[in-house]
């Protein structure tokens, strides 16, 4: 019935497999609010929510509706998310709360207002982006495609990952998981850092400046992440100015003469070498990665490599011509 109402198309087996099993989760959502309100109503929330998924994008956004659209097989991350969700609710409630949670019916209401509200807002991103949505990143749009910033894309870059993030983080205030609270909300925004990131440079691929002022005006939405204009991922080549000049200060006691030369050639110096090339090489070399995975844009990439061929070229200056302490005290 589920595909019949979206697409037309009945009898499918791969179609009608899931949501019969999404359907029989369901009613055992039900049955189990009458002894356990709390891992009822997740389960109950879990099955509507995939089921929503997919007859959203049915919808609102047929030609891109496939079987990955019950977003079943998202990753095995998830899976495991979801199983240790149950886990850490029936250790808490048999082992560590045998007698009822304190305050049970707080968390649950909590939860529910932050599920709903997160289940609405990726909804109405789905409805306002109608046939310009999609669960995969399009890194060529069709011709059909064109950049939404009207509606609720006015307040948010990204409010159907927004809506997720409050959605998965209600689901574990609902059951009262503290632990899984704080995995599901680290592991999400580490998840749409690089997602949004790699989203944004293909956006900025196809739409260019048009892109780049729609970023200047609206946030993501996402606490602390800006996307692929303003990327972090960059500075971590900072560390790699502070660790070189440590392997080139060993490898100058190494050697009974303090210098850099040749002719004094010894194992630890040789190893600090080896060490000082490594960190070279992965400053250079991240960047490189990062434009590759289009995380930054070329110019990004070009500045990085600039400034370690400054930063790089000073060091091997300063220990190559000062090889000793006395040389340092004549400078």
């Amino acid at each position: 019935m589920i595909h019949f109402i979206a697409l037309n198309r009945f009898y499918i087996k791969n179609i009608f497999v899931r949501a019969h099993f999404l359907t029989l989760l369901l009613a055992v959502g039900f049955v189990w609010l009458i002894t356990s309100p709390a891992i009822g109503l997740f389960t109950v929330i879990l099955s509507l929510f995939h089921l929503s998924e997919y007859i959203s994008v049915g919808i609102w956004c047929p030609k891109t509706l496939t079987l990955d659209s019950f977003l079943l097989n998202h990753s095995p991350q998830y899976h495991a998310a979801i199983i240790i969700a149950y886990l850490e609710y029936f250790f808490e409630k048999y082992y560590l709360f045998p007698n009822g949670f304190p305050y049970h019916w707080i968390t649950i209401l909590t939860g529910l207002i932050m599920i709903l509200s997160g289940e609405c807002l990726r909804k109405l991103a789905m409805y306002t982006a109608n046939q310009n949505f999609s669960h995969l990143i399009q890194e060529k749009p069709n011709k059909e495609h064109r950049l939404i910033t009207h509606g609720i894309y006015e307040y948010y870059r990204h409010p159907s990952y927004l809506g997720w993030l409050w959605w998965a983080c209600g689901t574990q205030v609902l059951l009262a998981n503290p632990i899984c609270f704080f995995i599901y909300l680290i592991s999400t925004w580490l998840f749409f850092v690089d997602r949004i990131a790699y989203e944004e440079a293909t956006l900025i691929k196809c739409y260019g400046d048009a892109y780049r002022n729609y970023q200047k005006r609206v946030p993501v939405g996402i606490p602390f992440i800006r996307g692929c204009l303003y990327n972090w991922w960059p500075t971590f080549v900072i560390i790699f100015y502070v660790l070189c000049p440590i392997p080139l200060t060993i490898a100058r006691h190494c050697t009974s003469n303090d210098s850099y030369g040749t002719n004094d050639s010894t194992p630890c110096k040789d190893f600090m070498w080896f060490l000082t090339s490594a960190i070279v090489a992965s400053a250079f070399g991240l960047p490189a990665i990062l434009f590759r995975a289009n995380i930054i844009l070329a110019g990004s990439m070009g500045f990085i490599m600039a400034a370690n061929t400054v930063v790089f070229g000073t060091i091997s200056t300063y220990f190559l011509t000062l090889n000793s302490d006395d040389s340092l005290g004549n400078f």
